[in-house]
């Protein structure tokens, strides 16, 4: 094959992406939390419950993926599990007050990162770049079904 992959637009959002995901893994050591973790937390409400069905869906997670990560965040003391009054079989998520204080200050250091992202990009340039990252996102789930198991 004779194509230069540092060239490629696939290559260069992968790229893009590792760098961006590194950099918020760092931003987030001192708050002991992962991307994972943060990404559920600023998903929940600071004043209603959510139940981790409904949260796995705002975040493209599987059931397993969420028990796993609220677990995780349960120990920290940043959620509570509750009784979901309306189905036995499930419960809902609520943030504690330490989560809330937490999401709050780390958002604070996310939308300063993503100004800085977007430093010397004019807001149509960013407006386009939105436009055809949806398109690719587009696509990709055009082409999933597609996809057959190699044999």
């Amino acid at each position: 094959m004779n194509c230069d992959h540092n060239k490629s637009l696939g290559r260069l959002i992968y790229l893009t992406a590792q760098d961006m995901k590194n950099h918020a893994e760092k931003s987030l050591k001192p708050y002991d939390l992962t991307l994972e973790q943060f990404h559920l937390l600023k998903h929940m409400s600071p004043d209603a419950a959510i139940s981790q069905r409904e949260l796995g869906e705002l975040v493209n997670k599987t059931p397993a993926n969420i028990t796993r990560i609220l677990d995780r965040l349960a120990a920290k003391n940043l959620v509570v599990r509750r009784n979901n009054p309306e189905d036995r079989r499930s419960s809902q998520v609520v943030l504690t007050e330490r989560g809330l204080e937490l999401v709050r200050e780390v958002f604070t250091i996310f939308e300063s990162f993503s100004a800085q992202l977007t430093h010397g990009i004019t807001e149509q340039e960013q407006q386009n770049i939105i436009a055809a990252l949806n398109r690719i996102g587009q696509n990709i789930k055009m082409l999933s079904p597609k996809i057959q198991p190699l044999l």
